[in-house]
């Protein structure tokens, strides 16, 4: 059911967004018999990494599915080993900082506040911060530092302390 995530070939920018899909449509399809064993779920997902870039790395992941029994090895651990090894190899080991540099430049430009918004959270997840922090509420200040007379509005008593409070 549903429409199969696209292929993967290596590009470690659609790495992260090939495991989401993937993971997706294995949720979709819960419940059908085929989709619940571990084994063949990693068997799926190694029918759409392809390409020669990849194609090395799948025949060893084959080569070790192969050697495992399919009831007695079929346990959710043989997923959770594929999906490591798919992340140890593919993904990119650069987002978070990349995520934090583009943080550091992103200004809000007027009237685009949901914009500026909705690119600060998805940063924010990408660069690994907790919202609630402090250094988080200065991130999202310092992109208003062109705009002071919002930040004055902002700042009106009850002055908000919470990123939540903030943004509303």
């Amino acid at each position: 059911m549903g429409l199969l995530p696209r292929i993967f070939d290596r590009d470690r920018t659609t790495a992260e967004a090939f495991l989401t899909e993937f993971l997706r449509y294995l949720m979709l399809n819960q419940g059908v018999t085929r989709f619940e064993s571990p084994i063949q779920q990693v068997a799926l997902a190694l029918t759409l990494i392809k390409g020669e870039k990849v194609d090395l790395w799948v025949h060893n992941m084959i080569d070790s599915l192969r050697r495992l029994h399919p009831v007695h090895h079929n346990i959710p651990q043989v997923w959770d080993e594929f999906e490591q090894a798919f992340k140890d190899k593919f993904m990119d080991s650069t987002c978070e900082q990349r995520a934090r540099n583009q943080l550091e430049q992103l200004k809000f430009k007027y009237p685009d506040i949901n914009k500026y918004i909705a690119n600060f959270e998805d940063l924010i997840i990408h660069a690994g911060y907790n919202l609630a922090s402090k250094e988080v509420i200065n991130l999202f200040l310092k992109g208003f530092s062109k705009s002071r007379n919002l930040l004055d509005k902002v700042f009106t008593p009850p002055v908000p302390t919470t990123y939540g409070a903030m943004k509303r």
